[in-house]
């Protein structure tokens, strides 16, 4: 087993996921299909079959970790603009 290998798809697959969950709504559909295309390519890539399917199950384990802890009581903005409130000169 390629321990180095491993590490990097889950720090990569991590942080791919936890920024998923931190985008705004009306990507995270495009986004999320970004990264499984990424790991279907790796998995024809690579003949690392086993250091895949436990780096992508490792990186679900912390992205789970992280909505459980932070996600879920940080929601994510709007990108609409009437949320920006500006303090200062009366209009």
């Amino acid at each position: 087993m390629n321990s180095g290998y491993l590490l990097l798809i889950v720090v990569v697959f991590s942080f791919l996921l936890i920024l998923s969950q931190r985008i705004v709504a009306r990507h995270k559909r495009m986004f999320r299909g970004f990264i499984v295309s990424m790991a279907i390519l790796l998995m024809i890539r690579y003949e690392y079959h086993t250091e895949n399917l436990i780096g992508y199950a490792i990186a679900l384990f912390i992205s789970f970790v992280y909505w459980i802890l932070i996600g879920r009581y940080n929601e994510v903005g709007d990108d609409d603009q009437t949320g920006i409130k500006v303090y200062g000169l009366d209009d």
